[in-house]
Formats: structure tokens, sequence, C-alpha cells
């Protein structure tokens, strides 16, 4: 298992989007600080919310590259022949998710390093707040790298990565529609009323979508830190079983 994970790491790691992905990142990351920095007479920034700003960025780049990266599997024959030397689906499978996760957080590193290293010269110390919010990152990134690799793997064609990046990008507009929602006064005719406000709020804890909104730190809809983890952790659990399920059953070519 060691051996195969290895291997995917070192394929991924030599793929060329993955290393302009990662290029994009620390680009991004050092834009986005200067960026806050020149703004911040005229904003409320400070640290957290520069080295936060990446986790919207990261849903699309990682759709992107993830998907592609596990089609290109599928269609190089790559997946057929590690069946073929004896590895079982399911190794296959978690090596795939556990070499997705790892270059999401590559490529999350790479927008923090300028942040961490920059920001607290230009923007000042970061609060204590931004330790925890990292830390529920983590569990939040595993449930974006297991429905990239679900999708990735069980549906191998090439419009799946366009429409991946397209479905990210829809439901991250239809979380944030649902934020400024809730935060429409109660004295307006367009307060959201319950039951649809708790709806609202539901599905921004439990969607990762609406998880990575949250952990930004700008939104309305503010939950605890540790609500957004366990519901992170709760969707990766339930698509890696379904991924798994799915896998197994799989017809490859």
């Amino acid at each position: 298992m060691r051996r195969l994970i290895a291997a995917d790491m070192a394929r991924l790691w030599r793929w060329r989007p993955f290393r302009l992905g990662g290029a994009f990142m620390a680009v991004y990351g050092l834009c986005n600080l200067l960026l806050h920095f020149a703004l911040e007479d005229r904003q409320d920034v400070g640290p957290e919310v520069a080295a936060m700003d990446f986790v919207i960025t990261m849903v699309y780049v990682q759709a992107l590259i993830a998907v592609s990266f596990l089609n290109g599997d599928h269609s190089s024959g790559g997946i057929k022949n590690k069946l073929v030397i004896g590895r079982t689906r399911g190794e296959v499978y978690m090596s795939h998710l556990l070499v997705q996760y790892l270059g999401g957080l590559i490529l999350a590193a790479l927008y923090l390093l300028p942040a961490l290293l920059l920001g607290p010269l230009l923007l000042g110390g970061p609060g204590a707040g931004l330790l925890a919010r990292l830390g529920c990152y983590l569990a939040v990134l595993l449930s974006f790298t297991a429905i990239y690799t679900l999708v990735g793997l069980l549906l191998p064609r090439r419009w799946v990565t366009t429409a991946g990046v397209a479905g990210a990008f829809l439901l991250m507009s239809c979380c944030a529609r649902m934020d400024a929602g809730l935060a429409i006064p109660r004295t307006a005719p367009a307060y959201v009323k319950e039951p649809l406000r708790g709806v609202y709020c539901l599905f921004l804890d439990v969607s990762p979508m609406g998880e990575a909104l949250q952990l930004i730190g700008t939104s309305f809809r503010q939950s605890e830190l540790w609500v957004l983890a366990v519901s992170g952790l709760g969707v990766a659990m339930i698509a890696v079983i379904l991924g798994m399920i799915g896998f197994l059953r799989m017809d490859i070519d």
C-alpha cells in the first residue's frame, strides 16, 4: 500500500497541471496579501482574512486538478494495470484518496506560506482563531477530496472535469445566496422566515461549500468550528463509503 501511495504521489508531483496549480496558489497568496495590505486603510482586514481567503479558490483548483488526474489514470490504463499486478480495488481507491488529500494540503500550504511569513509584517500578528480555522479546514478539505475522488473514479469521462468545476461553482453560488438571504433584517419584506431559514442554516452547516464559505470568516452564518469539522468528516465518510461501493462494482475496461 505504501508503494502504491508513493507511486501515485510521485506521478501527481510530476504532473504538469499540478505544478501549475501550485504556482498559481503561491502567486495568488502573495498577490492577495499585498492587496489586503493596500486596502487596509479602507477595509477592516487582518491576517486571518488574508490567510483564509484561499478556501474558496481551492474548491475550484482542487476540483480541476483532482478530477482531471483521476480521469487521466482511467484513460491511460493506469488503474487497470494496478489491478492486473495484484492491487485490490480498495487499495487503489484509498491510495488515490490519500494522494489527492496530500496534494490539496500542498496547494493550501503554497498559498499560506507567504500569508504566514509576510502577513505579520504587513497586517499584524494573526489572531488566536486562525489556528483553529486551519485545523477545521483539514476536515473540510477531506470532505471535498472524498467527493472529487468519488466523481473522478466513478465517472471516467472527459466532460466530468468541466462538469465538476461548474457544479462546484453553482453550489458555491447557491450557498452565497443562502447566506445573503440569512443576512436580510427581520424588518425587511424579503426576510427569510422559518422553516426555510432553518433549511438554509442546515445546508450551510452540512455542505462542504457552506462550510468553506463560513471558514473565511466574512459570511453572515458563523457556526461553531467543531460543528463544521464534524460535518466535514461526516460528509467525507459518506462519500468514501459510497465511492468505494461504486468502485468495487464498476466495470473497468
